[in-house]
């Protein structure tokens, strides 16, 4: 829900940036930080995140016959 919010909010910056076409750099940088933050927390919802769970945790299971 939060992700949908900052998405909305995305693109609501940058038609602002093509309709107003004035404060193009202080625009441009709130987007910067509203697409950060949107994969920010994409990437912890993957799991690739230090401290999240997901593919990249050490604890993985073991296979036989692959894992040494």
């Amino acid at each position: 829900m939060l992700i949908l919010a900052l998405l909305i909010a995305l693109l609501a910056v940058v038609v602002a940036m093509f309709v107003l076409r004035r404060w193009t750099g202080r625009l441009a940088s709130l987007a910067t930080l509203l697409a950060g933050a949107i994969m920010v927390l994409w990437l912890a919802e993957v799991g690739l995140l230090p401290g999240t769970e997901g593919p990249l945790t050490p604890y993985r299971p073991v296979v036989p016959g692959l894992d040494r």
